[in-house]
């Protein structure tokens, strides 16, 4: 008997679902920790979502890139539920908002009554928009 090489996963946001049960073969999502890996037959876990690129491979074939922001990732029975507080396709950004996001937030550094942590949290997800567009537009087609 062959096994399963395809998973669900959903991305929800606190207004909508991103992405509801769809069946992938690997997910790449960025964690606290650094970039987690997932493929079928994971065992289950929870952990906190950190910033950056998410990246999924469709059972069809092709694969699709989002940016990520916060939250939770949790694998159990084969489904992987990314809950973030923010969530963005690679399609929707440009870099020209990328960058000046990243201006925005690199001149606040500088201002006296600024909050440092979220200076830095914004720089974060400019610089992951960032990246995000180079690689898709590296990968189109993929």
């Amino acid at each position: 008997m062959a096994a399963n090489k395809e998973f669900r996963c959903s991305i929800v946001t606190p207004t909508k679902a991103m992405l509801d049960d769809e069946e992938v073969t690997y997910a790449s999502f960025p964690a606290w920790d650094g970039q987690h890996g997932v493929m079928s037959g994971q065992s289950s876990m929870l952990t906190r979502l950190g910033t950056g690129t998410l990246r999924l491979d469709f059972v069809e074939g092709g694969s699709r890139w989002f940016l990520l922001d916060g939250g939770f990732a949790q694998v159990q029975n084969d489904v992987l539920t990314l809950l973030t507080e923010h969530a963005q396709s690679a399609e929707s950004i440009t870099m020209h908002e990328a960058e000046a996001e990243l201006a925005e937030a690199n001149a606040r550094v500088t201002k006296k009554d600024e909050d440092r942590e979220r200076v830095e949290r914004d720089q974060r997800r400019a610089m992951a928009k960032k990246l995000l567009v180079e690689h898709a537009g590296a990968h189109k087609g993929i």
